[in-house]
């Protein structure tokens, strides 16, 4: 992991991102601590009222919008309920703006080496794990009882994941182990092959599944990767904002690199 990144003030966007202002913009971001608050119960992840309606006016002003999550695309699809694409699963799952889905490809047996591991997790309880197609969440955000019960077996669950392949991603209240195939640095990388003449690029994030999303977009001339974070942490993202500032870097981006901001007064 790189260093910590230089925080970057609202009062100097503008000169940030000045090289390649309106030329043409994609915003990619995660959503679970990033556009939505971390909340106990998973199903009521919202994004908050203010949050949603900047999303929304940056998609009427023409902006490219991409959500990239380790949830399913269905899940984040119904919590935001605007035209823009979700990659989900890591970017395994997809749904495009107009609502279609499409799914990328895992080998049988190694969707079979998954389907072997989740036995493994049997000895949680219910609730507490999340199976998905290219990986098995397990979570114990404000469940201290899960955590204990992790550190109990983590060694073992560490070895049999390794034994299977699978990648052990930890995240902000819990842990993932998932098949190599899809991470948001794959997704990245295929965003950027999708839209090879989008600049900048930008990417925020806040938690470790988000580093080979920072790692990859340093690889892309115009690639700016942000930390979403209130803490000092060390981190791959080229600069760090607070998770107060989210709405005021989105405000940003809708007056300044949207294809009609300020021309058209988009302000709300």
């Amino acid at each position: 992991m790189g260093l910590i990144p230089i925080r970057l003030e609202p009062d100097k966007y503008l000169s940030f991102f000045s090289s390649c202002r309106k030329a043409s913009p994609l915003l990619v971001t995660d959503y679970d601590g990033t556009l939505a608050p971390f909340v106990k119960e998973r199903d009521m992840a919202l994004i908050p009222p203010k949050t949603k309606s900047l999303l929304k006016s940056i998609c009427d002003a023409g902006g490219e919008v991409i959500i990239v999550s380790g949830r399913r695309p269905e899940e984040i699809y119904e919590f935001v309920g605007l035209p823009l694409e979700i990659w989900g699963c890591h970017g395994m799952e997809k749904i495009d703006r107009k609502g279609r889905s499409s799914k990328g490809y895992i080998p049988e047996e190694e969707l079979k080496k998954l389907d072997d591991f989740s036995s493994e997790l049997g000895y949680f309880p219910r609730g507490s794990v999340e199976k998905k197609p290219s990986g098995i969440a397990l979570h114990w955000r404000d469940r201290e009882e899960i955590f204990d019960m992790y550190m109990e077996v983590c060694d073992k669950l560490i070895s049999e994941a390794s034994e299977r392949s699978l990648k052990v991603m930890p995240f902000n209240g819990g842990v993932e182990f998932i098949l190599p195939y899809f991470n948001k640095g794959t997704a990245i990388k295929e965003i950027s092959t999708l839209y090879p003449d989008a600049s900048p690029i930008c990417y925020l994030g806040d938690d470790t599944t988000d580093e080979d999303a920072f790692k990859e977009i340093r690889k892309i001339k115009s690639g700016v990767g942000i930390l979403v974070s209130d803490d000092k942490k060390t981190s791959d993202a080229n600069v760090s904002i607070s998770r107060k500032e989210v709405d005021f870097f989105l405000d940003f981006w809708l007056n300044e690199m949207t294809p009609r901001g300020e021309d058209e007064n988009v302000r709300r």
